[in-house]
């Protein structure tokens, strides 16, 4: 449809804009406002026409934390850009909006002004994006700290003389690669999001706190000396100890510095704070280990109600199997220690999988079958149990190389994972889990002698059968026949 007339087809085109288009006359009072005003500022043409600009357009300077009203006596001489970014209020309070604009004077033909035209662009959405940038390049995505780049920023910033004394500190987060390689990275994550949570509670408001690394964090704190670095690092372990929501016990090691005086530079102070931070770590790391190796099979035995008591009745079935066999002393404190820790790795596996009652679908016993290499990767983080890792790992193994996980045969097992193998077998058996229930000794045995030369190593076998004669008198072989197969354990 044509338009009726080049005035009517400008109004239209005016009114059509996404833009809000205000008029004054040279007084600034409202004229005219388009669809988009109305729905910038809530009011309609007619309540608007005729009143103040300033009666109807609040804008808040944020830069300036005050109103920011337009000069049309200013505007009337030349065009005028409104700041970057105003805070448009709407009447109704219902839908603010960050606008940016400009004004322009109007004049007739001869050059004699008429008034202004007010042009607002809504910039909401490039302000948020902006805003996000501005986040991502400042802040640590996982724990909303500060980041590595700000932080340089701000050491740079605060290393004055007014700011004095200036203390660091320096965090390591201990357990963290543990956590990630038993549990998953998602827990991993949780307990770098509590280590911040916690650091943002101790310190203070005007503190700068960053994460400068994976498991590596660092405060700066202006105007606290050397004994208040100290005090806060204190209360720091002590929150850190009290985290009741990540699965292992965990800990931070903490070293801190303080420049006292202007003339010592800031990145000595760093690199003491630092250095003061791994040796605590060096320091700490046995018994750092010791307790989160204690933490997890605590939590272990909770998770898993007959561990305690399978531990410890393993332990004296491979004692008098090794006594029986002549090993060392040595060997003999492997086989105990493996006994106890050897399910170790089902910390990490779910309930509903561990205590499923029945035959396991075959996801489920992918999942049971992880807790070998996770037992593996948890000694292997400690220096009491490195030794036991392969032994761990090895524990399911068959003499037939149908085990599990690497299906390892014959001698390539170690021994104290063949011994483990058949007391375990034995201790299930006769005791009974959610899948099965127990058996008597008899009974065991003759499922040992079964699997005799296929799941266990028979040498192996007919030493364990050996500790039962007396108890069970004296059995010829012919009542433990040969037969393949497997013992779930």
């Amino acid at each position: 449809m044509q338009p009726k007339s080049m005035e009517s087809f400008c109004y239209h085109a005016v009114c059509a804009l996404n833009d809000g288009v205000i008029i004054t006359n040279t007084q600034g009072n409202v004229l005219f406002l388009n669809r988009m005003a109305e729905r910038m500022i809530g009011w309609e043409y007619a309540q608007a026409v005729g009143k103040p600009i300033d009666d109807i357009l609040v804008m808040i300077d944020e830069q300036h934390l005050d109103r920011y009203l337009p000069s049309i006596p200013d505007i009337m001489r030349d065009t005028v850009k409104l700041p970057d970014y105003l805070l448009l209020i709407n009447r109704d309070l219902n839908q603010d909006m960050v606008v940016s604009g400009k004004g322009s004077p109007v004049a007739d033909a001869d050059g004699s002004p008429l008034g202004i035209v007010l042009i607002l662009y809504d910039v909401t959405l490039q302000r948020q994006r902006e805003a996000k940038i501005r986040y991502y390049s400042f802040y640590d995505s996982l724990t909303g700290l500060y980041n590595r780049s700000f932080f340089d920023e701000e050491l740079k910033r605060l290393d004055t003389e007014r700011m004095l004394p200036l203390s660091l500190i320096m965090g390591d987060t201990n357990g963290l690669k543990l956590i990630n390689d038993t549990f998953g990275h998602l827990e991993g994550d949780r307990l770098l999001k509590e280590v911040a949570r916690v650091l943002k509670e101790v310190c203070r408001k005007e503190d700068i706190i960053a994460r400068v690394g994976g498991d590596e964090f660092v405060m700066i704190l202006p105007h606290v000396d050397r004994e208040g670095a100290e005090s806060i690092i204190r209360r720091i372990r002590e929150n850190c100890c009290a985290l009741s929501s990540i699965p292992i016990r965990t800990s931070i090691s903490l070293g801190c510095a303080t420049k006292e005086d202007s003339f010592r530079d800031i990145k000595s102070v760093f690199k003491q704070a630092e250095e003061e931070m791994y040796s605590t770590k060096l320091n700490e790391s046995r018994s750092v280990c010791n307790e989160i190796i204690a933490s997890i099979r605590q939590s272990l035995e909770e998770h898993a109600d007959e561990t305690r008591e399978h531990g410890n009745r393993m332990k004296e079935l491979v004692r008098e199997m090794g006594q029986r066999m002549n090993l060392s002393a040595y060997e003999l404190n492997q086989l105990e220690m493996l006994a106890l820790i050897h399910d170790i790795g089902k910390i990490a596996i779910p309930k509903s999988v561990l205590f499923k009652p029945g035959t396991l679908e075959p996801e489920e016993w992918r999942i049971m079958q992880k807790h070998c290499e996770i037992g593996y990767r948890i000694a292997a983080y400690s220096p009491e149990l490195v030794s036991l890792a392969d032994a761990i790992l090895s524990h399911h193994e068959h003499w037939d190389g149908k085990g599990y996980p690497q299906g390892l045969s014959g001698e390539q097992i170690p021994l104290i994972s063949r011994i483990l193998s058949i007391a375990d077998a034995y201790d299930v058996l006769t005791n009974g889990r959610s899948y099965r229930k127990p058996v008597s000794s008899g009974e065991a045995l003759r499922e040992i002698q079964r699997c005799a030369g296929t799941q266990f190593d028979p040498g192996l076998a007919e030493i364990f059968l050996s500790m039962f004669e007396e108890e069970q008198g004296k059995q010829s072989k012919e009542c433990f026949p040969l037969k393949s197969g497997v013992i779930r354990n």
